[in-house]
């Protein structure tokens, strides 16, 4: 009766007079307050905060009932009303997602807030207590009807709230696969097949329930989990329940790739680990010390989801006004497909325990999201204007926060944007899909992500963009700002940023970040900390500061570019400093401040790019008034393999200097400037950092202060390869495969280079180059290999067979810049003509094998000629000397290749390559 007179009494109120339209609501309308709570009843009115001394009403007890109390209301009442749904603190088990769908929107004078009461923690759980454990030896068992009868099934458990991991082999680090399969042809992939491999005789077995052991592979930037099918122990053959479907497939990044497997009741054999039998319905969990039977709380997740934001923007239908506030959600699983679970990166293809669609100004705010196996939050299709603000999210299966999808909106209205993503605590997440970042955006513009403090992830911290090319794409003004990111990686994966890009992106900014400590898995050993990659253009970076990585402090890769760098600085990396490489439209690289104690100023190779702007009389971007200094090196310092004049020589950083920048003190990263430091003569605007990270009362903020950072000293940079003589028949590589220490490019719309057995100029097998018409560029396909040699006399020999229309170009390369880095250069032409220099030396027969040497001496000053012997059918020998170099700066060899340039479909096979001194 009193909800109905207090209906009536703010009805009566809100009537518009005659002929006023009707507003949205008044804005002095009193909020309805609808009360949930840990002793309440859902068949209670919910009007009350605790329960009346008759318990005849009171609050209710769950939030899908407070959800449809407040639908009633405002139903009764006629027209939008605010309504705060209060909720108590105390534990609540969520027995369902909470769906919110447009008939629970509120508006701008009416929002709906479902919120913690003042002072109190409500925490909802997603999951169920375990109880009824029995001791069993070392173990701990208990028997779970519900599994048994197939209606529950759970890969997590927490124990007094920690992850605990499921029984696993090995226990620490990783297996190898022993060998792969031959396998069908793929694109730009090895041919091997991609549902089974080789293990090392012990590594596997076939267990029992097998079909429920789990193969958890590692591939460099994603991971991909496997159901097994078959293990036969003979021939040490593991069969996955479904081919691999990434791109890069089995064996890509490292023919002995690492794995794991868990999930077998064998496996379980240190304490902390847990096994569960779906078929009895068994859980065993081994406690770890301390541990004691009864004074320990296990929980286990039931749903996989929370709440869901339901609106449709396709169909117009939003979810609008709606903020969740002071909640905490906990315990939430992640399901295994049939065939598997995979990436092409990021975990993209996860979902979150929290997803709006079609929400409009809607806040998440003060929450809290933990012991979940996939990301946390996700602003997916059509949301607007909406925040996610001051929350704490940890011990995450996958990442943090994402907003946007992989696939471009069609329309505005489907597209997410302008959503704020500030003041979040992401932590400790990748704990089963390790290839989860931090912050994902993509296909989504005019968001802000602001002062968040991200760590302890096992690959990227913000990653923004989904286009590897020049596409169309809604990335666009976003601005990445005052974020504090940092010790990622832990040497799990590779290839990783603290921040990372994709695609052309407009307007987008990122600035005034603190981003320091990215530690990559070794093969290969790739961590920034701004990763600008592929065809990324159009940022304005500045003002950020950026310490102890292990690659660089930046890449900007082979792309658009486009960007402003300015106002940076870029200190203490293990490798190299910076990564530019060639760009379609300059960069602009002003007003930095460059420090190395180790490694070198710029990553080699791309050198080759630079040169070959310069060549075509392009720029090569707007470098000057930087600031650079390696306290090993000192005014020594090289750029690439340029002392700085010559640098300058070439219209770089021509009133840039090489000098100590003199910070406070480096060593212990602080990197404030001292008042004569040579930086300001430059123009360098020292960034303000005094507000990166967390904000708030010192509560919130103490959690994540800098100063409980691991900091961890730079490991020595990776030792260079050695140098390598190569001889290879290719009779020791599989058919179908491609060439081994080789790097294979180009093998697209039918090209390839693969290993066959078509014919050979010795033994069975040679290596077939298949070019084709359509194929651009010209240089396409191509292979080469890095012998990495500084000096004496190079003899490279090979067999060759030409196909009609064949066309091959053999060249070796130093580092140095492009064109000036070619060393000799030999050509077959479609008419059989040989050519070096300009010059025709002679014509060989097609379709029959002919013996080719070369030979040059590595010397500095550089050798300005070389020598090359044609071995043709018959016997006869025509040798040919003093050949000019083309390149004036050739002394060493580190490149050495094999190019198609037919202008048609063509062949040519190649047999005995051997590289010696």
């Amino acid at each position: 009766m009193a909800l109905l007179l207090l209906i009536a009494l703010l009805a009566g109120r809100a009537q518009p007079a005659p002929g006023e339209p009707a507003s949205e609501a008044p804005e002095s309308l009193p909020a309805i307050e609808v009360h949930v709570a840990p002793d309440g009843n859902d068949q209670w009115s919910g009007r009350l905060r605790r329960p009346n001394q008759e318990r005849t009403d009171g609050p209710l007890a769950s939030l899908s009932a407070a959800r449809d109390a407040a639908r009633r209301l405002r139903a009764a009442f006629g027209r939008p009303v605010p309504i705060n749904i209060l909720v108590q603190g105390g534990r609540y088990r969520l027995n369902e997602p909470l769906i919110l769908d447009p008939r629970d929107s509120g508006t701008s004078n009416a929002p709906v807030i479902i919120t913690a009461a003042p002072g109190e923690r409500p925490v909802f759980s997603g999951g169920e207590l375990i109880a009824g454990f029995r001791p069993a030896g070392d173990r701990w068992e208990a028997e779970l009807p519900e599994v048994k009868a197939g209606r529950w099934y759970f890969r997590q458990l927490w124990v007094n709230g920690e992850r605990r991991p499921r029984a696993r082999s090995p226990n620490t680090g990783y297996h190898r696969i022993a060998g792969l399969l031959p396998g069908p042809p793929r694109p730009n992939a090895l041919a091997v097949m991609q549902d089974r491999f080789q293990f090392e005789p012990g590594d596997l077995r076939p267990w029992d329930r097998l079909g429920d052991v789990n193969v958890i592979l590692m591939h460099s930037w994603e991971t991909s989990i496997h159901p097994v099918k078959t293990v036969d122990a003979t021939s040490n053959i593991v069969e996955l329940a479904a081919p691999l479907k990434e791109w890069w497939g089995l064996g890509y990044w490292e023919r002995a790739q690492r794995y794991y497997v868990e999930n077998a009741l064998e496996l379980l054999d240190q304490p902390g680990e847990w096994y569960l039998n779906r078929e009895t319905g068994i859980l065993t969990y081994w406690p770890r010390p301390g541990e004691r039977l009864g004074e320990v709380e296990i929980v286990a997740p039931r749903l996989r989801e929370f709440v869901r934001l339901a609106g449709n923007a396709d169909q117009g239908e939003f979810v609008d006004h709606v903020t969740l506030q002071g909640l905490a959600f906990h315990h939430a699983d992640w399901e295994l497909h049939p065939n598997g679970n995979s990436s092409t990166q990021a975990a993209v293809e996860v979902p979150a325990v929290v997803t709006a669609n079609g929400a409009r100004h809607c806040a998440i705010e003060g929450c809290e999201i933990a012991h979940i196996g996939t990301y946390g939050i996700w602003f997916r299709r059509g949301c607007k204007d909406g925040r996610i603000q001051r929350n704490r999210l940890f011990d995450l299966g996958a990442g943090g926060i994402r907003l946007g999808e992989p696939n471009m909106a069609r329309s505005d209205a489907a597209e997410t944007s302008r959503i704020w993503v500030d003041n979040n605590h992401l932590f400790a997440g990748g704990r089963v899909y390790a290839g989860a970042v931090g912050v994902w955006l993509a296909h989504s513009s005019h968001n802000r992500v602001s002062h968040n403090d991200i760590h302890d992830l096992y690959y990227t911290g913000i990653s923004v963009g989904w286009n590897w090319g020049f596409e169309t794409n809604r990335t666009h003004h976003n601005v990445i700002e005052f974020n504090h990111v940092h010790n990622l990686v832990h040497g799990v994966l590779s290839d990783a940023g603290l921040i990372y890009c994709l695609g052309v992106s407009p307007g987008s900014v990122i600035r005034n970040n603190v981003l320091h400590d990215i530690w990559p898995y070794a093969t290969p050993a790739f961590g920034w900390g701004i990763y600008l990659d592929a065809k990324c253009g159009g940022y304005l970076v500045e003002s950020n500061l950026v310490y102890n990585t292990r690659s660089g402090g930046l890449m900007f890769n082979n792309g658009g570019h486009a960007h402003t760098i300015r106002h940076n600085i870029f200190a203490l990396s293990a490798e190299h400093a910076l990564w530019p490489y060639s760009a379609e439209q300059p960069t602009t690289f002003r007003h930095n401040i460059v420090y190395l104690t180790q490694g070198d100023l710029l990553i080699p190779n791309g050198e080759w790019s630079l040169g070959e702007r310069i060549a075509r009389g392009q720029s090569i971007g707007d470098w000057n008034d930087n600031l650079y200094w390696h306290t090993g090196q000192g005014e020594r310092l090289r750029f690439y393999r340029h002392r700085f004049g010559e640098w300058q020589r070439l219209g770089l950083d021509r009133n840039s200097r090489v000098a100590d920048p003199l910070f406070v003190k480096a060593a212990g990263h602080d990197f404030r400037l001292r008042p004569e430091s040579p930086a300001f003569e430059l123009g360098f605007r020292e960034p303000d950092l005094s507000r990166v990270g967390l904000y708030g009362d010192e509560s919130w903020t103490r959690e994540a202060s800098h100063s409980r950072c691991e900091m961890r000293p730079l490991p020595p940079p990776t030792a260079a390869p050695p140098p390598f003589e190569l001889e290879d028949g290719f009779e020791e590589t599989r058919v179908g495969e491609k060439p081994r220490r080789a790097m294979v490019q180009g093998e697209e719309r039918g090209a390839s280079i693969r290993v066959t057995e078509e014919r050979a100029a010795s033994g069975s097998r040679s290596l077939k180059v298949t070019d084709v018409r359509e194929l651009t560029p010209s240089w396409q396909p191509h292979f080469y290999y890095q012998p990495r040699w500084d000096s004496g006399i190079a003899r490279h020999s090979f067999d060759l067979w030409l196909g009609p229309r064949a066309e091959v170009i053999v060249e070796w390369r130093d580092l140095a810049t492009f064109p000036q880095n070619i060393g000799p250069s030999l050509r077959f032409d479609a008419q059989g003509e040989v050519q070096a220099g300009g010059r025709v030396l002679t014509r060989v027969p097609r379709e029959q094998w002919i013996r080719v040497e070369i030979e040059a001496a590595l010397t500095d000053p550089p050798a300005r000629s070389f020598r090359v012997a044609l071995d043709l059918p018959g016997g006869e020998r025509r040798v040919f000397s003093d050949l000019p170099i083309p390149g004036s700066h050739f002394q060493e060899l580190h490149w050495l290749g094999f190019i198609s340039v037919a202008a048609a479909d063509a062949v040519f096979y190649l047999d005995n390559l051997r590289l010696s001194r």
